[in-house]
């Protein structure tokens, strides 16, 4: 298969970094016959390799985070001929609690002091926080002891943490609420505003501190055009969804439907 003809279907740096991964754990599951396994991808990078995978007829892929509807999955890649299944996706499960003085930890809270381990995000899944003093996180196995044996603080909290099995996991129901709305153009400051709640002057500096992303890929302009389909997320209050794109009014504006999920 010649890579380069594959990725001159990826224009942006970051989907080709990934195209580019998937395509040489393809290769090499094509030449080897062995088992290739990715580290955890966030949803925007499974549909690159989605797209990768579709020129590799003799493979087939599991992409597993762990439960149903993890946002962030393992793709398991073996030669078509091969059976697999779920529990063939190599994943850790943890379980973190705070002391119960803990106040308003979040997602961000528990990822940043993980992260401060020097731990890579792409060895990290879903963290799922529970409630202001427990989260459970999925995690590449290879990293799970050093996390049991180094993990101390989350904040300026103290956390203990166990191995669980993954039936112990906990999921918290996702909430979706749909917001029909109108907006003046397609720029991602005016579509989040509209989806969060947010007045633009709010949103401007979040997005130059980088905590607004777009298909899970930091923003860095406020001029950035979305589409529908596209997700936007910004730190701290979950994420939208540009459901549909439903015309233009009279006037002029952009009727929208929009999915809010926290």
């Amino acid at each position: 298969m010649d890579k380069e003809k594959i990725l001159q279907h990826f224009t942006q740096e970051s989907e080709r970094q990934t195209a580019s991964l998937v395509v040489e754990r393809a290769v090499k599951a094509e030449k080897t016959g062995e088992v290739q396994l990715t580290d955890f991808f966030d949803p925007f990078q499974q549909r690159i390799a989605d797209n990768v995978l579709h020129f590799f007829k003799g493979l087939k892929q599991i992409t597993w985070g762990g439960y149903d509807g993890a946002e962030r999955a393992r793709i398991l890649l073996f030669p078509a001929e091969w059976q697999s299944s779920l529990a063939d996706v190599p994943l850790s499960f943890l379980q973190a609690k705070v002391s119960k003085q803990a106040q308003g930890l979040t997602h961000r809270d528990y990822l940043g002091s993980l992260l401060g381990l020097g731990l890579r995000r792409e060895k990290i899944g879903d963290i799922l926080v529970l409630s202001e003093e427990k989260a459970q996180i999925i995690v590449c196995p290879e990293i799970a002891a050093f996390i049991l044996t180094h993990w101390r603080e989350v904040g300026r909290y103290s956390v203990t943490v166990e191995e669980i099995a993954a039936a112990e996991l906990s999921p918290p129901p996702v909430r979706v609420r749909e917001i029909k709305t109108t907006v003046a153009s397609l720029r991602i400051d005016a579509v989040a505003s509209s989806g969060f709640g947010l007045s633009r002057s709010k949103l401007t500096p979040a997005i130059r501190a980088g905590h607004v992303k777009l298909n899970w890929q930091t923003v860095k302009s406020a001029a950035t055009a979305v589409k529908a389909g596209d997700i936007i997320s910004v730190a701290g209050r979950g994420r939208v969804e540009v459901a549909e794109v439903q015309g233009v009014s009279k006037k002029g504006r952009i009727h929208l439907l929009l999915k809010k999920y926290t």
